[in-house]
């Protein structure tokens, strides 16, 4: 029972985490990749729906996918989690006046902020959905290059923004993107670490025959 609080309350965390980031990109237009771009893209052209609508709705196609890729914890905790960014992004949008100057801060806090919320999420089963589920069923399905798939989509995501709002903000958002690659990055290094740690090393044969050769025979003698 309490681990599987501390589980949502993680979730609770990750989710939060990744609204505040998103704030910081939507007060200077930043653009970001993924599936935050596409719905940051959406909520920029129309004033209809609100960030958090747009991220749930394009979320929605995916859960399948999520289920038959992950297992339905992995899909119920990314449900949760994305319903969770989509409604503090909306509450937080409404009730805090960000009004950022540079986008440069934009791009760093809400990198970082974002990238946090993400590890975190991942700490937890969980994710924010939308093409990181994709890209796995693809690679299973046609063999494509996971990494090399996540980033021609958010190249392209990014790219739509930068064509729609203007091409002035590209350094930011490249910011964005090597802020967010280099946390994400160093947090799936030390968890592949303890792993490596615990796997025997290779020359442990030789040195289990090494050390019963320097064992002594013990002869006994029949009485």
């Amino acid at each position: 029972m309490k681990r599987r609080a501390h589980a949502w309350l993680g979730i609770l965390e990750g989710s939060f985490l990744m609204a505040l980031g998103i704030l910081f990109l939507q007060s200077t237009h930043v653009a970001v990749g993924g599936i935050t771009g596409v719905a940051l893209i959406g909520d920029w052209l129309t004033d209809r729906f609100t960030f958090g609508q747009v991220f749930l709705a394009i979320n929605l196609p995916f859960y399948l996918l999520a289920w038959h890729e992950k297992g339905w914890t992995f899909t119920v905790r990314t449900a949760i989690a994305v319903t969770l960014i989509g409604m503090l992004t909306d509450v937080l949008a409404q009730n805090i006046d960000l009004q950022l100057d540079a986008p440069i801060l934009g791009a760093l806090g809400g990198g970082a902020l974002m990238a946090f919320g993400i590890v975190t999420l991942f700490q937890h089963n969980a994710s924010t959905g939308g093409f990181t589920v994709l890209v796995l069923w693809l690679e299973r399905r046609w063999q494509l290059n996971r990494g090399i798939a996540l980033l021609a989509i958010d190249a392209l995501t990014i790219s739509c923004a930068l064509w729609l709002f203007g091409s002035e903000l590209w350094l930011s958002s490249l910011l964005v993107t090597v802020v967010m690659g280099s946390i994400i990055g160093r947090y799936r290094q030390q968890n592949a670490q303890p792993q490596l740690n615990k796997a025997a090393p290779l020359d442990a044969p030789e040195k289990t025959k090494a050390a019963q050769a320097s064992v002594p025979a013990v002869k006994t003698r029949a009485i």
